[in-house]
């Protein structure tokens, strides 16, 4: 990117995420990094870190720690009006429940020409911009990407974190502003990451809220590990969440992918000009994101067992006061991919007259350990669809609507 200033990015958040994109966009040439987060408590940890160390991403590739990363950002802070007026890029690394009291938050220091970057936003994504953001949202660059970057974890907090593995290549959806940004989004963006992975950015962003792969990717493993629970505590914990998948649940993840294919293609039959194509099923994705970690690429199954990136992931897991371990329902998985997730993709197919059996089955098993109400008589009119993303919270009834024009 041709710029004589550095390109400013404000990267919201404090979690596992935030904390990798810190270090790799710090340590990219002619950046200028601020961390955004509203917790008081994570603002003084990290920058009272910060003072004394330096910050290091740990880099690993097929379980092997390769390169260490030592840098930092400028400044973290929990005052929008301190990073926000003047930046170039602002990126959401946070869960998505807490997307609107941020985007709520910035909304007085946001400026037409800037970028936003959701990763991941989340499906719905563009739903809650609309309705947090109003007209400036039209003035303004989205992107929604599917998936984080990286499979990350926090080591000491503000201190140091592993990144055990990279995508090859990430895939996301833009809305363009109409008013022009002073640099070309795609190429800035892009600056942020490093040469990997490789931003993949094409289609409508109702494309982004399909292929936000977490959503039932996660809900699969969950239903095929604990769906027949007899509800006994485990003396041990269980294997790591992603290997320990079965065949039986990899078929249900295709399954509910397979659905979530046919809703793109609803979409883009009923309204052609709306670029669907970046909707695929999720075998393709493991194979284009995760082509450097896998070792067997046959099946969905082997793709997921055979992944390299997924060494070391655990179960969300919470331990009893007798020392045993049940599973955590109180988990982002549930809290968050099935409200900003699959209770949208559901929502999407149902505008759209999609039929959806398998996803159904999880909803239903989900809400039901959730104590939610979602998916009532078929339909995505429960009591609590106005805490999602869903487009019947926002009143969205047909296509045109989904779509924003």
């Amino acid at each position: 990117m041709a710029s004589s200033k550095p390109t400013k990015l404000v990267i919201c958040g404090g979690g596992n995420g935030a904390h990798a994109w810190a270090g790799i966009a710090s340590s990219q040439p002619d950046t200028d990094v601020c961390v955004l987060t509203l917790s008081h408590d994570k603002v003084e940890r990290w920058s009272n870190s910060l003072k004394e160390h330096d910050f290091t991403v740990n880099l690993y590739s097929k379980g092997e720690c390769y390169k260490k990363l030592k840098t930092k950002p400028r400044l973290v802070t929990k005052k929008p009006e301190e990073v926000i007026p003047g930046c170039d890029v602002i990126g959401l690394v946070m869960a998505a429940v807490v997307h609107e009291k941020y985007l709520e938050a910035m909304k007085p220091f946001i400026e037409p020409g800037m970028v936003l970057v959701a990763l991941p936003g989340q499906s719905g994504f563009e739903f809650q911009v609309r309705q947090a953001l109003g007209e400036v949202s039209k003035e303004i660059t989205i992107f929604n990407f599917i998936s984080l970057p990286w499979a990350t974890r926090i080591v000491e907090f503000g201190k140091s974190c592993d990144v055990r593995g990279i995508k090859s290549s990430l895939a996301g959806a833009i809305q363009r502003s109409l008013k022009e940004a002073p640099m070309d989004p795609c190429s800035t963006v892009q600056s942020l990451f490093g040469e990997y992975p490789v931003l993949k950015i094409k289609g409508h962003l109702l494309g982004a809220s399909l292929m936000s792969v977490g959503a039932y990717m996660h809900l699969s493993i969950l239903y095929d590990c604990w769906s027949n629970w007899d509800g006994e505590p485990l003396d041990e914990l269980p294997p790591p969440f992603y290997l320990s998948i079965s065949e039986k649940g990899a078929q249900l993840m295709s399954d509910m992918s397979d659905e979530v294919v046919a809703i793109g293609e609803a979409v883009a039959e009923q309204s052609p000009e709306t670029d669907m194509s970046q909707v695929q099923h999720i075998h393709d994705w493991y194979n284009r994101c995760y082509d450097k970690d896998i070792v067997d690429k046959t099946t969905l199954y082997t793709c997921i067992k055979t992944n390299n990136a997924y060494k070391g992931l655990t179960q969300p897991m919470v331990k009893t006061e007798k020392g045993k371990f049940v599973p955590d329902f109180e988990y982002r998985y549930f809290t968050e991919e099935i409200p900003y997730g699959i209770i949208v993709m559901r929502g999407i197919a149902e505008v759209v007259g999609v039929a959806t059996p398998h996803i159904d089955k999880v909803i239903t098993w989900a809400q039901t350990i959730m104590n939610k109400e979602y998916l009532v008589d078929g339909k995505i009119q429960g009591k609590d669809v106005k805490d999602t993303r869903a487009p019947q919270r926002y009143g969205y009834a047909t296509l045109k609507d989904l779509v924003g024009h």
